[in-house]
């Protein structure tokens, strides 16, 4: 896990440093597809029963942050990157229940601590995604099912 972190954190390290250069307009990040597959293998091997660590919603985050570079993503892969997120949070029990199954009430702070950044992370990255393309047809595409 600690290698994971690190690997997300270094991204999002990335793409701070390039999004704060003047040129960053004009940057394409030729990394950019590769780093989005580690981010979503990562989402993807996350149990959907529980929420243990805090790399979920750092890959979502470091996904966002990864969006805003170019090249900029067909609408279908923006799809596809929304859908995975959601399926790795919308699965989860009730916070409630995964809390009881804390053995202390530390156990059950930290629970809600990752749930609360989970749904804020994905909260951030919507935003991301529709200040690319904010329009009724951006609605209509990422949540058509």
């Amino acid at each position: 896990m600690d290698l994971k972190l690190t690997l997300i954190r270094n991204v999002m390290e990335i793409s701070y440093a390039i999004l704060e250069t003047r040129d960053s307009q004009e940057f394409e990040f030729s990394h950019k597809l590769e780093l989005l597959g580690y981010m979503l293998d990562f989402i993807k091997q996350e149990p959907l029963d529980s929420l243990a660590s805090p790399v979920r919603y750092k890959a979502i985050l470091a996904i966002g942050h990864l969006s805003k570079l170019k090249p900029s993503l067909t609408m279908e892969e923006n799809r596809e990157l929304l859908d995975q997120c959601l399926r790795s949070l919308f699965p989860l029990p009730p916070l409630e229940m995964m809390k009881e199954e804390g053995e202390t009430a530390k156990d059950a702070l930290h629970i809600q601590s990752i749930y609360v950044r989970s749904l804020e992370a994905l909260g951030k990255l919507m935003e991301t995604l529709l200040e690319e393309a904010p329009t009724v047809d951006w609605f209509q595409e990422m949540f058509k099912f």
